[in-house]
């Protein structure tokens, strides 16, 4: 993991960034919504800036979910503000074989923006189109 992330924690560092979590096994949505209960904010996804690995909403079209993944979903629908945003999506966003990268609350230059931090609104989580 360190290694995997240290040119992006050097970076967050650099840029002023102090609360990042690595996104491992729990997807997107589990390390997240952790982050944000901890914070007392509300973290709002635009789920179409969210980079998703070639192939991956085919596989799952096809069929292929973890079981953690649907788990992970399970843990954080209490949580969550999902809109109209598909349960495929969702899965995606919740996906339980993720690489360990960093999420990090602030902007690095390069690297994606897929949302923000607001005042909590009664979810820890909002997911958009």
């Amino acid at each position: 993991m360190t290694r995997l992330n240290a040119d992006a924690s050097r970076a967050a560092l650099a840029a002023g960034i102090g609360c990042a979590t690595d996104v491992t096994g729990f997807g997107l949505l589990g390390h997240l919504h952790k982050l944000a209960r901890a914070s007392g904010v509300t973290a709002v996804i635009n789920a179409s800036a969210v980079p998703v690995l070639d192939g991956a909403a085919q596989a799952l079209r096809e069929g292929f979910v973890p079981g953690g993944s649907r788990r992970n979903l399970d843990w954080v629908a209490p949580h969550l503000d999902r809109g109209d945003v598909p349960e495929e999506t969702l899965l995606l966003l919740a996906d339980a074989q993720t690489s360990g990268g960093l999420l990090v609350a602030g902007e690095i230059p390069g690297a994606p923006v897929i949302g923000e931090l607001i005042e909590n609104t009664g979810h820890t989580l909002i997911v958009r189109s």
